[in-house]
């Protein structure tokens, strides 16, 4: 069956017409029992891959944060939780109901797809982590003891900001080569993503065409 995206007045007659869940339920099971992995093997593991890469720099980014500020054991699986474990899964929903959704129902344009898969990869993988990690690190810090601010009031605010900024300033390096490589990460895989679905779109062209040309050849046979 070949699926095209279409205006009412473009449906050719005897069509069926399916709704996007349908047409998505349909692609995504048909991709999944694809028997070529490796000709389908960005919509397959593409955003897998990516969860993986937000499992690395968000680890790097909270064992820095622990080291720094010397919280041993102190709330290890607390903030992994948070930090680690749930941007990776947010990560790959968000890929595979936005990016890869946009991919099969042929809603945006490549420029945009891209774009959007580097939003989603550089939220989940830096912008999150580094909030979350902040957060969670320094309040274990202050709950345990292990730091404590001088300030009162407003000041305190100022003080949190420059010793922040202080503690932080050797993982700048990891971080720009971290939004780098997301960023790259994000757009080589949803490419190839795009790259194989139109693999795919041709492939069910060309099964129809042939299923076709056979019915139209078993009905010549019966006439004669």
């Amino acid at each position: 069956m070949f699926i095209e995206r279409g205006k009412p007045e473009e449906i050719p007659k005897g069509a069926i017409r399916l709704t996007k869940d349908e047409v998505m339920e349909y692609m995504t099971n048909l991709i999944q029992k694809w028997p070529n992995t490796m000709e389908l093997w960005a919509l397959k593991h593409g955003n897998p891959i990516l969860s993986s890469a937000v499992v690395i720099s968000s680890s790097v980014i909270l064992h820095f944060y622990r080291k720094r500020l010397k919280l041993g054991n102190y709330g290890r699986f607390t903030l992994f939780l948070p930090v680690v474990l749930m941007p990776s899964i947010f990560d790959q929903i968000y890929q595979s109901s936005i990016t890869t959704k946009s991919i099969i129902l042929q809603e945006d344009c490549p420029i945009c797809i891209s774009t959007q898969s580097m939003f989603i990869q550089l939220g989940t993988g830096i912008v999150y982590p580094l909030m979350s990690t902040i957060g969670g690190s320094y309040m274990v810090a202050h709950k345990m003891n292990l730091l404590s601010f001088k300030s009162n009031g407003p000041d305190i605010v100022k003080e949190f900001a420059q010793h922040l900024t202080k503690l932080s300033r050797p993982l700048y390096n990891r971080l720009t080569a971290f939004v780098i490589g997301h960023a790259l990460l994000s757009y080589m895989i949803s490419h190839y993503q795009m790259e194989n679905f139109e693999f795919l779109r041709l492939k069910m062209l060309q099964q129809q065409n042939e299923e076709i040309e056979a019915l139209r050849q078993r009905k010549q046979i019966s006439n004669k």
